[in-house]
Order: C-alpha cells, then structure tokens, then sequence
C-alpha cells in the first residue's frame, strides 16, 4: 500500500504525461481534448482519468472510442515515464463538471426569473 502523498504524486504525474502524449499522438480526434484530473488507486494499479472537450455528445463519443483505441499507447508511455513497478491500467471518463455547472446555472437563473416575475404595484 502506497502513502497518499505518492499516490498523490503519481496521479499528478499521470495526468501530465497523458496531457503531453496527447499532443503527440498523431489521431486527429484528439484535437482540444484537456486532460483534467486523473486519481489512482491506493495500490497504484488503476488510474482514472478525466477529459474534457468542447462540442456535442458525438464529439465526446469520438473523443471517448478514440482513448479506448489508444490506452496501450498511453499505458507503455506511461510505463517508460513512470518508472512504477506495474503500470496502472487507465481508464478514461468524460469530465461532466463544467456540464453539471451550466445546469445548475440555468436552473437558478430560471429560479430568479420566476421568483423576479411581474411585480404587482400595491398603493
């Protein structure tokens, strides 16, 4: 079992490497993809990472057939660069955070519009 500051550290380590195998890979879907966060597993043999990308939910499906094509790619990058005993698995997962906060914003803009409504003038 790993310390969390290792853990910690390798998952850091984990998401800068992928952020700059990205921009070597020559696979054209992965153009502005960001790499956002990645968290490893207290035994350090499963990484998950987070992306992002601008663009509708075919853009994303391409964007997510094109990690699933290239994870042995990234996982024997990763195994040169990370000088670990056994190289995580990766697994990839669309970050929704910036989509749940736009959500949440027209929920309340619509709130305040609604709670705003006509104002009646009382005399």
């Amino acid at each position: 079992m790993s310390s969390k500051r290792r853990v910690y550290r390798v998952a850091e380590q984990i998401q800068i490497l992928i952020a700059q195998a990205l921009q070597r890979v020559a696979d054209p879907r992965f153009g502005l993809v960001t790499i956002t966060s990645a968290v490893v597993s207290p035994d350090l043999r499963v990484a998950k990472v987070f992306w992002v990308v601008s663009g509708d939910q075919e853009r994303r499906d391409e964007v997510a057939e094109a990690f699933e094509s290239a994870k042995g790619l990234f996982r024997r990058s990763l195994g040169k660069e990370l000088g670990l005993r056994v190289t995580p698995e990766l697994v990839f997962f669309y970050d929704n955070t910036l989509d749940t906060r736009d959500e949440i914003e027209e929920l309340l803009s619509r709130a305040r519009a609604r709670d705003e409504g006509p104002q009646e003038h009382k005399p």
